[in-house]
């Protein structure tokens, strides 16, 4: 009888470090970072201004928990599974969900000229010290402007920033100099 028991504690803690293994595989490839995405879920959670995102990441998990409905004899893939399902659906489905309303709030902003990047890439490169990684930027009227996905809408650049940060063909058609 112990033998058994001590069996299946030795497959549930395969499987746990398993699932350990695969969290920092997609951590490290995904979000660039071993705390990025428990930091982004908890104490950076409001760096996503996208309403219902939470609900999103917490339906991918509660599907990611039928991997625990997986035959015994497949037992040992069961965290990692459940890890995969819960932390690249989630970052598909919100990736999908955010990009979806930066599209629709750009269309909407009617801007002259425009450059954007995936989810993913801001999820890398976003939160940085320095910040010279924009989400998305556009110029309205000569007017240099970037995303906020805190805020989900676009701000204003100060001139002196947007030569650093937008495209050049940009600065140079609207006459916007380094001073």
């Amino acid at each position: 009888m112990s033998v058994a028991r001590d069996a299946g504690q030795k497959r549930r803690l395969k499987t746990a470090a398993l699932g350990c293994i695969t969290y920092l595989a997609i951590s490290v490839f995904a979000f660039g970072s071993l705390l990025k995405p428990v930091l982004l879920a908890t104490i950076w959670s409001d760096r996503l201004g996208a309403p219902h995102w939470f609900w999103i990441v917490s339906a991918c998990f509660a599907v990611a928990a039928f991997s625990f409905f997986i035959p015994a004899r497949f037992s040992l893939v069961r965290g990692p599974i459940f890890v995969a399902m819960g932390m690249v659906g989630s970052l598909l489905t919100v990736g999908a969900y955010a990009d979806n309303l930066r599209s629709t709030a750009l269309i909407e902003f009617g801007a002259d000229r425009q450059t954007q990047h995936s989810f993913l890439d801001s999820v890398r490169h976003a939160p940085e010290e320095f910040q010279f990684f924009l989400h998305a930027t556009v110029m309205k009227h000569c007017v240099p402007y970037a995303w906020s996905y805190r805020t989900m809408s676009f701000y204003r650049v100060p001139l002196r920033a947007a030569v650093n940060v937008m495209p050049t063909r940009w600065l140079t058609e609207c006459s916007i100099h380094r001073e």
